[in-house]
């Protein structure tokens, strides 16, 4: 037995159980399905409804969930907005274990919610950072936001796999799917926009690591736009300030990267590139899968997707 326990399998021969993401939105539901083969990962399934404006969410959510027939099955969440927090670290080198013991006695030098109402979590970016020490990343939600959301879950029948945040999918499908390889893009230091109708999440990537996350409570819905632009502004001098190194390039997701019209405007109103986000390369699609479907569509699924590379 000890000898089998040195064999290696191949990545191919892995089976692995498909992995789902829900992302459960302020108007609408979407879903993404991966399979994932060793280091491959193939588009299974995508669905998406809107809600009704007033409807009980949790009964809007339990009726999606069965119609996928999803029964039985775990599913990643993630969590989003001004009860969510997230710092980023330059700390000495340690274990994960020695990270979490000194993050419970020095997280409330960080979080602006007393440290009894939240839950909290870390993470190690780099642990080869500058001047010796480790980029790390810590995360806090309020309890009571937490508990609604598995509250829902609970009432459709389902417990999550992994709950995550909004801006880390971004994160996610950058390292995972996106052709970091290109030195054009590995090297830079790139935001990150996912922009909805009422919100747009953000992260900034410097070097291929996540460096900055928020929520920005502006969309592309009426007028603001102009807000958006401000508070995208905003951040993104602090970051320049903060770190030394300038923003070279936006990448769009969202509903809101559809429009022309809102590349051009962020692209003037910023001084910057903007492009817009690939959210698919790198994942194969099932050729059973309408992918002439998806593809309008493909840019609202950014959670979602995040979510599956789990």
């Amino acid at each position: 037995m000890d000898f089998l326990k040195k064999i290696k399998i191949p990545d191919f021969l892995l089976k692995q159980e498909p992995s789902i993401g829900l992302d459960i939105g302020s108007s609408s539901l979407k879903l993404i399905e991966l399979e994932k083969k060793g280091k491959e990962k193939i588009l299974k399934r995508f669905s998406y409804v809107e809600l009704t404006p007033g409807a009980d969410l949790g009964n809007s959510l339990s009726d999606f969930l069965k119609s996928q027939k999803l029964a039985g099955r775990q599913v990643n969440i993630s969590v989003s907005g001004q009860s969510v927090v997230t710092r980023y670290l330059s700390w000495p080198r340690m274990t994960m274990n020695e990270l979490k013991n000194a993050m419970q006695f020095e997280a409330k030098e960080y979080i602006p919610f007393p440290l009894e109402e939240v839950v909290l979590d870390c993470a190690i970016i780099k642990d080869n950072f500058e001047n010796s020490k480790m980029l790390i990343v810590l995360a806090a939600i309020k309890k009571v936001i937490l508990q609604e959301r598995l509250g829902l879950l609970e009432k459709a029948g389902f417990v999550p796999k992994i709950i995550d945040v909004d801006c880390f999918c971004l994160a996610n499908i950058f390292a995972k799917s996106y052709r970091v390889s290109d030195a054009s893009v590995k090297e830079k230091t790139i935001a990150l926009l996912n922009i909805g109708a009422q919100t747009t999440n953000m992260a900034i990537i410097d070097s291929g690591a996540l460096r900055f996350s928020r929520d920005i409570s502006f969309g592309v819905k009426g007028s603001a736009l102009a807000g958006l632009s401000a508070e995208i502004t905003t951040s993104i001098d602090y970051y320049e300030n903060q770190n030394g190194r300038p923003v070279e390039k936006l990448l769009l997701s969202g509903g809101g990267s559809y429009s022309q019209d809102t590349l051009n405007f962020l692209s003037h109103q910023l001084n910057l590139p903007v492009d817009s986000f690939d959210i698919l390369s790198g994942v194969a699609v099932d050729q059973n899968l309408n992918l002439e479907e998806f593809k309008p569509k493909k840019n609202i699924f950014t959670v979602a997707l995040g979510l599956a590379l789990r």
